[in-house]
């Protein structure tokens, strides 16, 4: 099992150090527990156009299969929107699903529960939509529409004009963050003005859902999933899935899609048990 994965060079600054031994022995264990996963990066794939990613092979019937044994409890978070996902990831059994860095939730049941904008933050976005649909933007910046934020993707281009690209895109973005309680966050490819909801209140609340001894595990690759892992810290296990290692507050590192499948091959089989 340890040849699965590699561990982050930062484990060790949290006093909760699961191994995967023993995280997986707790699951077998447990009659209750949780998998929380980002999409994009994670379960999936990046592509230059969104519309078109899908999970990697064997990953959905994997998490299906876990589905069905009804001990864990799987939920999407991202920054996607929430109806979207469900799409994405269809499963026999609707998903939780946090969508827009946790400013929306879709229940199993098909209800929609969004956070709503202070009267300022509706007006900045829409102040910042207008200006940016009125200049002519850098070759290759898309810009995409959210109900609480307004993002700018540049995902394809070099680490040098990507670097060059964030500077420009935060200098116009940053009026609106400053007449706001709006931020503006980076992200892999791309950087957006948003509501201050994070990934963080996901987590918060699936932890108050669930019983306190319940194994819960978050993945996720992004710079964005890092206030997941903060939240979680202590108390379950963080896991960063991307090609690359990145310094975030992870426990474990795996690279997709092989290591992932093992690892939730791993889940899977310490449910059976």
């Amino acid at each position: 099992m340890p040849a699965m994965l590699e561990r982050s060079i930062n484990l060790g600054v949290d006093p909760f150090e699961p191994t995967v031994e023993e995280f997986l022995g707790s699951l077998t264990r447990a009659r209750k527990s949780a998998l929380l996963l980002d999409f994009d990066g994670t379960l999936a794939p990046f592509e230059i156009d969104p519309s078109i990613v899908r999970p990697w092979p064997g990953i959905p019937e994997l998490l299906q299969q876990i589905q069905d044994c009804g001990r864990t409890r799987l939920a999407l978070v991202s920054g996607r929107p929430a109806q979207q996902l469900r799409r994405l990831l269809p499963l026999r059994e609707p998903l939780d699903i946090w969508g827009l860095h946790g400013a929306e939730r879709l229940h199993q049941d098909g209800r929609l529960e969004r956070n709503e904008l202070p009267a300022q933050d509706t007006q900045a976005l829409i102040d910042a939509r207008e200006l940016l649909q009125s200049i002519q933007l850098r070759p290759g910046i898309r810009i995409e529409n959210k109900w609480n934020a307004v993002a700018l993707h540049w995902r394809g281009i070099s680490a040098r004009l990507s670097q060059e690209t964030s500077k420009y895109a935060a200098n116009l973005l940053l009026p609106f963050a400053s007449n706001s309680e709006l931020q503006i966050s980076s992200f892999d490819g791309g950087l957006e003005l948003r509501s201050r909801h994070n990934k963080a209140d996901a987590v918060h609340i699936m932890l108050k859902e669930l019983p306190d001894d319940a194994p819960v595990a978050y993945l996720g690759d992004d710079t964005t999933d890092d206030d997941a892992f903060q939240a979680l810290s202590g108390r379950g296990l963080c896991v960063l899935v991307r090609p690359r290692w990145r310094p975030s507050s992870a426990h474990l590192w795996l690279r997709a899609p092989a290591q992932l499948r093992r690892f939730l091959a791993a889940w899977l089989m310490a449910l059976r048990q």
